[in-house]
């Protein structure tokens, strides 16, 4: 048994090496890349950035072999002639950052899916505006390498059997892929992917390139995903593979005519806190045989929920649709409620006066009330989601609380608060219309 010291070749991403005693490593069997790419014009397609990759595996785990019968199918003179014995290379640094898109790994990202049609931002080619164009993708990509393994060739001199540091050989690894939207910020995709790479030739970077072709084939392989093309095609609908829904009748409330001051104790109770796990958001009744409207990410994957009405009375309800695309969610409690708001279809217009009900920050605080103005009305992204913008203050917690006209009418649903070191009152809500059509519910007809 002998060590191998590899701290000048493999600096990129290995800390430390160890020895070991056994011969060659198992690869998993990796199809030959041979994805097709995309043929849609990059100005037609979703941007992407890579946000990181991190490497995650735990301290001491071999991630490659010397072995010193050789490797199969590479060169390599002498291979591993002065290890005496077989040689392996452990993993010294449990979990640590790779690198990001201003690295080695964000060209590799970059090259492999530019080449294949894909919108990616962060050119390395660019001189200018390269970090503008990363901030400003539509998707943020993330990393999480779970596996590597590798067999090597350590060429020898051929006379006097002294180390060149040339490597040859094979790489296998193994990435658990994340997208993130960057206008909702929440996650719209996990999947999985694997590449493999053999360098036949050696040279003093093989361990590295070799590497770097893995992890090129990996990123390759990410458009095996249906899904991942549909993201970059604006047509992804993340609902778990969508059931068509049966289209739904609420009956339609009539429009409140009166100011706002002299109708909110009739919306007061209208309004609910939903609580899930040791989290809460806000949601309001749409149908006086107790459904609730309120957002996707709030009742997230779960089926039944805790809904708390304005008077105390905690009930449990019962997830009926949702869709996280357009993260909207419908609950039915077992009750009838004596008023259900009004859904108004006409869209919300720049500068007229809104208000916010929800429960911000603590369920104590429900039955908060704010006002503001609509900033505007944006469409944004290649999937053509539409927010209104206002200035009317929410916070965690009223996400899926109603926005309403200066009558008490719902034009929308509170869904994001836009947080960075250079916005202020920048907060987003879903129009109550498309959030209807999301879900396949008809305002106006018999109770179904």
């Amino acid at each position: 048994m002998s060590c191998v010291r590899l701290a000048t070749a493999v600096s990129f991403f290995f800390l430390v090496s160890g020895c070991g005693t056994t011969d060659t490593m198992s690869i998993p069997k990796v199809e030959s890349s041979d994805v097709a790419g995309i043929d849609v014009p990059t100005d037609k397609q979703a941007s992407f950035a890579l946000r990181k990759v991190v490497v995650d595996i735990k301290r001491g785990t071999a991630i490659a072999h010397f072995p010193s019968a050789g490797v199969p199918g590479v060169d390599g003179h002498l291979c591993n002639h002065r290890f005496g014995s077989d040689a392996t290379v452990e993993w010294g640094s449990g979990r640590s950052l790779l690198g990001d898109w201003r690295g080695e790994v964000g060209e590799i990202f970059h090259e492999t899916l530019s080449q294949k049609g894909l919108n990616i931002a962060g050119d390395p080619k660019s001189l200018f505006k390269r970090e503008e164009s990363v901030s400003s993708a539509e998707y943020l990509v993330g990393g999480r390498i779970t596996e590597m393994r590798g067999n090597f060739c350590h060429a020898h001199h051929w006379w006097d059997g002294r180390p060149l540091r040339k490597y040859s050989g094979e790489m296998y690894v193994s990435v658990e892929w994340t997208v993130l939207s960057s206008l909702t910020k929440r996650e719209v995709l996990k999947l999985k992917t694997e590449g493999y790479h053999k360098q036949k030739k050696s040279n003093r970077s093989g361990f590295r390139s070799t590497f770097n072709s893995a992890f090129a084939s990996a990123v390759e392989n990410m458009l095996g995903s249906e899904d991942f093309r549909n993201i970059s095609l604006g047509k992804y609908n993340s609902d778990n593979k969508p059931i068509k829904l049966v289209e739904l009748s609420i009956p339609k409330q009539k429009l409140l005519k009166r100011p706002f001051n002299e109708t909110v104790d009739r919306i007061i109770p209208s309004v609910v806190t939903l609580r899930v796990g040791t989290g809460h958001g806000s949601g309001f009744v749409i149908a006086e045989h107790g459904l609730i409207m309120t957002n996707q990410h709030v009742v997230g994957d779960a089926k039944k929920v805790s809904v708390i009405l304005s008077n105390g009375l905690e009930l449990e309800g019962q997830v009926l649709r949702r869709s996280v695309r357009r993260d909207v969610a419908l609950v039915k409690v077992p009750l009838r409620v004596p008023h259900a708001l009004a859904l108004r279809p006409k869209p919300a217009q720049r500068l007229e006066k809104v208000y916010v009900v929800g429960t911000p920050h603590s369920e104590s605080l429900k039955s908060t009330v704010t006002t503001g103005i609509v900033s505007a009305v944006r469409i944004f992204g290649r999937a053509r989601l539409r927010f209104i913008q206002s200035d009317a203050a929410i916070s965690g917690g009223n996400s899926g609380g109603p926005l309403l006209d200066a009558k008490g009418n719902v034009v929308g649903i509170s869904v994001l608060k836009v947080i960075t070191e250079r916005t202020e009152s920048l907060n987003l809500f879903i129009p109550i219309a498309d959030a209807l059509k999301a879900l396949n519910i008809r305002n106006g007809g018999p109770e179904s």
